[in-house]
């Protein structure tokens, strides 16, 4: 009876150890898929100079990773001190393609590189990018992250970039893509037509009162002003002798050349492997 009990035990061992292992070999696979892809392409932030605290790197990061795997389409920031003798969007497009970025057989995505040497910056994008970021669209876009660059505020221009990236991936598959005719304005452009409107409002209120005072004011007036002396010269009363022209000065005005040397440029290019990249670059 014990060894019946002993045999027992010893099958409901065996038959554990069974499913455990096959559960351990299921798992496997998905873990290691997981490590290839993460080993497919460097982190979507990566800074040689530190512009970022270690929590802004890490809440960026984990925005950037949501985002990209939302859309199957990278989104990459990165900073570097100098692009070498490459322009500001060739050296974004290098290096998009030899840090192995991009979804798909046509590397899906986008990044924005910034040059801290000569504050060049550029973002250029590729595959469904080409499609997703038009020309008007990417001048766009250049205004909601470019006003924070040019104050220093780099982490709210990263936040903005990745943020508009996820707003114009999620218009194109909606087939609403941002073109000429459908840009809204940035929330700077609203305060600015604020502005104005309340400007012309000032004006036209208190520029119909004035026209009809000076209606009025003018049915009172007997004389009329004369703009020549003529009225006021007796006939043959004043004769010239001598008239000349004399030069007393002159005004000249000049404008500076301009001298950005920055490689700036925007519309369609190739990277040095010859793939179609489109973007823009300039200095902030």
């Amino acid at each position: 009876m014990n060894m019946k009990m002993r045999d027992i035990k010893a099958t409901k061992r065996i038959c554990v150890i069974i499913v455990l292992t096959a559960l351990l070999i299921a798992l496997v696979p998905p873990f290691a898929a997981l490590s290839a892809d993460d080993a497919r392409h460097s982190p979507r932030y990566t800074d040689e100079v530190g512009l970022l605290t270690a929590s802004q790197v890490s809440e960026l990061t984990a925005k950037l990773d949501s985002i990209s795997e939302k859309h199957q389409f990278d989104v990459v920031i990165t900073v570097t001190n100098s692009t070498g003798n490459k322009s500001s969007r060739l050296y974004a497009a290098d290096f998009y393609e030899e840090q192995g970025f991009g979804f798909g057989e046509d590397l899906d995505g986008i990044i924005l590189m910034l040059a801290m040497e000569y504050r060049d910056f550029a973002f250029v994008t590729t595959g469904y990018g080409l499609y997703a970021f038009t020309n008007a669209g990417q001048e766009y876009m250049e205004k909601l992250f470019l006003p924070q660059l040019k104050t220093d505020e780099f982490f709210e221009a990263f936040m903005a970039f990745a943020d508009a990236a996820d707003d114009f991936l999620t218009k194109a598959k909606a087939g609403e893509r941002y073109e000429k005719g459908n840009i809204p304005l940035t929330t700077q452009e609203r305060r600015y037509a604020r502005i104005w409107a309340a400007a012309i409002s000032l004006v036209i209120a208190a520029a119909v009162p004035a026209i009809v005072v000076g209606v009025w004011t003018s049915q009172l007036k007997s004389v009329r002003k004369q703009d020549f002396a003529g009225a006021y010269i007796r006939g043959g009363s004043m004769i010239l002798n001598l008239q000349r022209d004399i030069f007393l000065h002159r005004s000249v005005s000049r404008t500076a050349r301009s001298n950005n040397n920055s490689g700036g440029g925007s519309g369609s290019f190739k990277s040095s492997s010859g793939r179609s990249f489109s973007g823009r670059s300039g200095r902030f």
